[in-house]
């Protein structure tokens, strides 16, 4: 085989993977602040627009109001969003557990049931 046309066949398949590459769909993800949650439905406000979005049940007792969370859109068509994850709130206090040995948050809760008057709280941990 010569060389034009082993330059040739090199040029043909760099263009198929860019083709492939350009129509190629990836998940997008955004960063919201939540607004309302009802059960597994959860409004999240995203650059000054509220969208509908799932709350994953894994996610129900981690989730609330004013948390910072990524939303990911999951057919990338923006006709189903769900929250994947939440990075942080925008309340005052952030109910989190300190490692002094590490240095850093290693955990977190942030509500807790009250047996005693039969209602969730918010926990506030001392740790020594």
């Amino acid at each position: 085989m010569d060389k034009s046309l082993q330059d040739s066949i090199l040029k043909s398949i760099d263009i198929l993977v860019k083709e492939n590459i350009k129509n190629t769909k990836y998940t997008a993800s955004n960063v919201g602040l939540v607004k309302s949650i009802a059960g597994f439905d959860c409004t999240v406000e995203i650059q000054g627009v509220e969208l509908s979005c799932i709350l994953f049940e894994h996610l129900h007792d981690w989730i609330q109001v004013d948390d910072i969370v990524i939303v990911q859109d999951l057919y990338n068509d923006s006709s189903k969003k769900t929250i994947v994850g939440k990075i942080g709130t925008s309340r005052p206090t952030s109910f989190t557990i300190f490692d002094t040995e590490k240095g850093r948050s290693i955990s977190g809760v942030e509500q807790v049931y009250d047996t005693s008057n039969n209602e969730v709280v918010d926990a506030v941990l001392d740790i020594e």
